[in-house]
């Protein structure tokens, strides 16, 4: 009984801790964050996949 009381507070505390790490933006490592946005989907076209695309087959048009 006292045991499963213990693991549920546990648990509590461990959740709680980790939604204010979420809710804060804490982070565990340090990314250098690119803050400059391409100007148009040409200048970054790995992010640009039209709607008949595919992974692994070829569809004819855009």
């Amino acid at each position: 009984m006292i045991r499963s009381l213990l693991y549920t507070i546990y648990g509590v505390v461990v959740i709680s801790v980790l939604g204010m790490a979420q809710y804060r933006g804490w982070t565990t490592t340090r990314g250098d964050s690119a803050s400059v946005d391409p100007q148009s989907v040409r200048a970054n076209p790995g992010a640009y996949r039209s709607p008949y695309y595919i992974p692994g087959r070829t569809l004819r048009g855009k």
